[in-house]
């Protein structure tokens, strides 16, 4: 859980936004996630919470918070999904290339080393590290897929008359 809240209003106070307890509400809750969201996900959570936010609202706040660069949108993802920038200097995602599940996974030293990486005209500002495969129930629905194609493949050479 991170303390987006203070840096938030510094952000919102130097670009000229107004600061307005809804936008306050909503900071803390993204503040407290601990995986990968989207900003329906996080209406449905002020709505738990009793915080109730406009639609228009939670998605310009989300909007800023990204702007902000205390939250990151991932990039492809069929709708847009975030996380903190805290998440992101200490997790890799994880992204299944079959259904496109992702899930955070602890990196702290590949993180860091891309922190001080240097590239030749290139200063990384926010590094995000994913690594693309496949999550496990895709990998044993391919397995199941594949053991049906070599029996149904076995029973056809069974099957098949020999020509002599």
């Amino acid at each position: 859980m991170s303390d987006l809240v203070s840096p938030f209003k510094a952000f919102l106070k130097q670009h000229g936004y107004q600061l307005t307890s809804e936008r306050v509400e909503i900071a803390q809750v993204v503040g407290t996630q601990r995986r990968i969201f989207t900003t329906e996900e996080l209406m449905a959570q002020l709505k738990e919470a009793g915080c109730h936010q406009s639609r228009g609202t939670v998605y310009s706040t989300v909007r800023l918070l990204a702007e902000s660069g205390l939250i990151l949108q991932l990039p492809q993802s069929s709708e847009a999904r975030y996380l903190t920038s805290e998440q992101a200097s200490l997790y890799a995602v994880c992204r299944c290339r079959c259904c496109g599940a992702e899930v955070l996974y602890r990196q702290p030293r590949r993180l860091k080393a891309l922190h001080h990486a240097t590239t030749y005209r290139y200063r990384l500002t926010q590094p995000l590290l994913i690594f693309y495969g496949v999550c496990h129930r895709c990998e044993s629905d391919t397995e199941k897929t594949n053991n049906k194609r070599l029996v149904n493949q076995a029973g056809r050479l069974q099957q098949a008359p020999t020509r002599r």
